[in-house]
């Protein structure tokens, strides 16, 4: 069985993977609309609106570039805005977990008596 600081070590790598990687995902995207604008390609693609409560966003005859752009800053504001949340089980809860199941007439609470 692992030691606690071993899956807490594990726990923190899998989540900084995992924030690593979307980083990169919205930088990527973000690189991608900036290649499609340096390439000359302006054709208005399509018009994207958006709206919550008393705010409203409208993008119309907008280019291929600026939805590339758009969608990777997005990506990239959520997954720092998310933070790095770990949640580890209690000694508790890790203790019960590896016990093991008690017979039916015992987790009834019925006693098979005379």
């Amino acid at each position: 069985m692992s030691s606690p600081n071993d899956l807490a070590f594990w726990a923190v790598t899998a989540v900084a993977c995992y924030k690593l990687v979307s980083l990169l995902t919205g930088l990527g995207f973000a690189y991608m609309g900036y290649r499609l604008f340096i390439a000359g390609i302006e054709k208005p693609a399509a018009t994207l609106e958006a709206s919550s409560g008393a705010h409203a966003l409208k993008l119309s005859r907008t280019a291929p570039g600026t939805f590339f752009a758009l969608f990777g800053t997005a990506v990239v504001c959520v997954t720092l805005y998310q933070g790095f949340d770990i949640k580890l089980p209690s000694d508790a809860e890790r203790v019960l977990s590896n016990l093991p199941a008690l017979p039916a007439d015992l987790a009834s609470g019925s006693e098979g008596g005379s």
